[in-house]
């Protein structure tokens, strides 16, 4: 068993690592493992597999089969069902309890559904793993991070996120962000012999690492899961139906007991009595709404793994098609992460040769593993390091630059010019401003005979070098762009690079308004945010904390946000936004708070992600309107028999046909079709607009029939076989305002239903009256017929009426708050 363990681990790894490892790109190579540090060996490490001492899972993001069968059958509605069911057959009508076959049908179909898509999200999330670097035979391997086991030895780098406790064995500047354990955000500085903790990101320099815990006996096993799911729900439609589904609960009961002694009332007879409960208990139920939402989702999910897109919040599909600002960082989304050296320019008299050098030692002595670092090192490649290195700063998202104290040799530090000067002289402005313009990346090179005391500049420091390097632009950055900009979806660049650089950019890529930037570390804290992320397209010298701030302040002018990032610097402002989207090739801490995960680390599959999101909520929503028609004229025409005294128009033979042919069957196949429209309103208003028609029209027909069957004196089987026709008429009236836009294929289902629903009265004849269809009768329905259709029309004019004037009455109130809060 351990040895075919070992080997599907391995090629787990194999296979995940011929990919990824190019993506991610870490350099094992630069990582120097001191000589005291010893890590397990194979023998070892198979032993505490064997005795379950490895940090296993400890809970799935994802529903089991289990859950999800349970989830979709135990329901309250399914309950009262069977009740009805059992009752209805008890009263000796037992094919009156087909309805309940046809509802297991239908949760089945779903339930195998639903599964199939979790199988295909289970399959490719595997991409996503997490991977580490543990030290094991005296060399650094990758492993995945559910492979650890205890007394580990890991090397940790800037962006990693802790996967479980342990203590620092041997630190190179290594900080720490604990934010997700003490709530404050500040850096911990880790030295040797301190303890760390799961959850815990890596913000600064490199760490050995000897785990103490694995699994459960995490500290905090499940913080990075929970930072998933801190979240609160911005999800309209199911925040929509989840208070439809408990007004529901609450009405049902009461309407039940009083419609059950008034129709006891009016037959004398029990099993009438339940035929009619049943019958207008079972339409006022959405039995498939519910279950075909889930599965919405979860298809929705499936088909963007398919697609290279790791979905981590199911919800967040909703809240991506809603997002009417994306936040992007230039590096990963407009450029692909990719540099290219340019020039070397010696300043204040130091040869290249000199530079070189003290770049080559630089290098040697900084543990630094971001995309700058890397192209510095292939610029400097390492040599036999000779300078004795006494203080070491590595690079930080906060300060912007690294750097080291040599013996004899004295400080060298490099990074951004901004954060290295608060006040740039003006010769060294002058002498960078053409590269800025033309979109290039500046770095500096200064020199000190002051020692590094921390996290702090030397006061006196000479310029010595400076480093233009390129950013290479994503060849289908300006047509993604281009076609967000059509879906009146605005674009905000929030950067941490210079802001000329970062506009030039943006512009080369086709970004609106990228003319308007603004210098943040110029920025102070009494800014009005509000304001400035309203006229400012591109933000410059961005720190992790005023991204955050810009979020907020567009969530306050009323935005819904989308914030894509790949560096531990993007967590705050990821965890804030709506909906958060992380690179595969980013680092740990992003992919660990991000509601989705870009496995191809391509920004132009965000327009796959938007156009599923706009499948789900158009194809719910037509398929909601579907079901509410239903629900609210028996949940009318409940009420309204209360007081009428008169038997129930429809027993649940009868609304069998009308349910699983208006709206069972095509609900099913509309919830799962293309369909890419913008999203237009609110969900429960767009509901309302078809289904509120349909349902008047429909109490209308059913209150003309029993008056006209109390004037004229027909039988009641007579009048409930014509509510059964009108009513079916009215539910193809309310299927073809759904389906819209009608094609071929649409046009094929609705006719076959159609005649499916024919047949049904050929085969219930006896049941259904038929011929009393061709006897006086035709004078009372075929009207109602031919009007139903001016009836619907009719109302849907004045409820879009409606519906406009309140949405309009809305939008003002943003306004006004809008222009309130700027």
């Amino acid at each position: 068993m351990k040895k075919l363990f070992k080997k599907k681990r391995d090629i787990d790894n194999e296979t995940f690592f011929s990919s990824e490892e190019k993506q991610q790109g870490i350099a094992t190579e630069d990582i120097r493992i001191p000589e005291m540090i010893k890590g397990l060996s194979d023998q070892e490490v198979e032993a505490l597999y064997a005795e379950g001492k490895y940090n296993k899972e400890t809970e799935d993001l994802s529903r089991t089969t289990k859950q999800i069968i349970l989830d979709n059958s135990l329901t309250l509605f399914n309950f009262i069902n069977l009740f009805l069911a059992i009752a209805v057959f008890a009263v000796g009508y037992p094919k009156n309890a087909l309805f309940f076959w046809i509802i297991i049908i239908n949760t089945a179909i779903g339930v195998f559904q639903e599964i199939h898509a979790k199988r295909t999200i289970d399959k490719l999330s595997i991409v996503n793993k997490t991977e580490v670097l543990a030290l094991r035979q005296g060399q650094l391997k990758k492993i995945f991070q559910d492979d650890i086991v205890l007394g580990d030895v890991l090397v940790l780098t800037l962006g990693n996120q802790v996967p479980s406790d342990g203590i620092v064995l041997h630190g190179e500047g290594m900080e720490v962000d604990e934010s997700l354990l003490t709530g404050e955000s500040d850096k911990i500085l880790k030295v040797n012999g301190d303890k760390i903790m799961s959850g815990s990101f890596i913000t600064s320099g490199l760490g050995f690492v000897k785990i103490t815990a694995v699994g459960e006996d995490n500290f905090v096993s499940k913080l990075s899961k929970e930072a998933k799911t801190e979240k609160k729900s911005t999800s309209e439609l199911m925040n929509s139906l989840n208070l439809l589904i408990k007004g529901l609960t609450f009405a049902i009961v009461p309407i039940g007991v009083l419609l059950f002694w008034s129709q006891y009332q009016s037959t004398h007879s029990f099993p009438k009595t339940v035929l009619g409960v049943s019958g207008a208990l079972i339409s006022m139920i959405p039995e498939g709404l519910m279950l075909l939402t889930s599965v919405a989702f979860a298809v929705g999910a499936a088909n963007l793994a398919r697609k290279q897109t790791l979905i981590q919040r199911l919800a967040c599909i909703e809240t991506l098609a809603r997002v009417d600002t994306i936040c992007l960082d230039k590096t990963g989304t407009i450029t692909d992460g990719t540099l290219t050296f340019k020039e070397l320019i010696p300043l204040a008299g130091f040869p290249s040769s000199e530079i070189e050098r003290a770049m080559s030692e630089m290098m040697a002595g900084l543990s630094d593993q971001n995309a700058t670092a890397k192209v510095l090192r292939k610029r400097f490649p390492q040599q036999q390091a000779e300078w004795t290195v006494k203080k070491v700063m590595p690079f930080s998202s906060d300060r912007k630059w690294s750097g080291i104290t040599f013996n004899e040799k004295g400080t060298f530090v490099m990074g951004a010019p901004e954060f290295i000067y608060s006040e740039l002289p003006n010769e060294l402005r002058e002498r960078l401003a053409p590269y800025n313009e033309q979109g290039d990346r500046v770095l500096i090179l200064i020199h000190s005979d002051e020692e590094l005391t921390g996290p702090i500049l030397p006061n006196e420091k000479e310029t010595v070098a400076i480093f233009i390097i390129a950013d290479t632009l994503r060849e289908n950055a300006a047509d993604t762009f281009s076609y967000f900009a059509k879906q009146d979806v605005t674009l905000k660049v929030i950067s941490g690079d210079n802001p000329i650089t970062v506009s030039q950019i943006a512009k080369q890529a086709g970004i609106a308004g990228a003319e308007h930037f603004v210098d943040m570390s110029k920025v102070s804290d009494s800014e009005n945010f509000n304001e400035l992320v309203e006229k400012t397209t591109v933000f410059g010298r961005v720190t992790p904390y005023q991204k955050r701030e810009l979020i907020q302040a567009l969530k306050e002018n009323g935005h819904t946000t989308c914030m894509t990032g790949d560096g531990v610097n993007d967590i705050l402002s990821l965890r804030e936004a709506d909906v958060s989207v992380a690179m595969a090739s980013g680092s740990d801490a992003a992919r660990a708070v991000s509601d989705v995960v870009l496995l191809n680390s391509d920004f132009s599959s965000m327009i796959q992600v938007l156009n599923e999101g706009r499948r789900v909520i158009n194809n719910i929503e037509r398929v909601a309107s579907m079901y509410m028609v239903k629900t609210i004229y028996s949940a009318i025409l409940a009420v309204t028999f209360i007081f009428l005294l008169l038997p129930y128009p429809f027993a649940p033979l009868q609304l069998t046909p009308i349910n699983t042919l208006t709206v069972g069957i095509p609900s099913f196949i509309l919830a799962l079709e293309p369909n890419y429209q913008r999203i237009k309103g609110h969900f429960l208003t767009n509901i309302l607009r078809i289904s509120v028609p349909g349902a008047l029209t429909v109490v209308f027909n059913i209150l003309i029939l029993q008056l006209a069957g109390i004037w004229f004196g027909l039988p009641h089987q007579e009048v409930s076989t014509m509510c059964v026709l009108l009513t079916g008429c009215v539910g193809f009236q309310v299927l073809f305002r759904a389906a819209r836009p009608l094609d071929l294929k649409k046009k094929i289902m609705i006719g076959l239903l159609i005649a499916a629903f024919l047949v049904c009265f050929l085969i219930f004849g006896e049941f259904f009256m038929l011929t009393s269809l061709f006897t006086r009768n035709v004078f009372f329905y075929l009207p109602l017929v031919l009007g139903s259709r001016s009836i619907f029309n009719y109302i849907s004019l004045v409820m879009t009426r409606v519906v406009y004037e309140v949405e309009k009455r809305k939008e003002n109130r943003k306004i006004k708050k809008k222009k309130r809060v700027i």
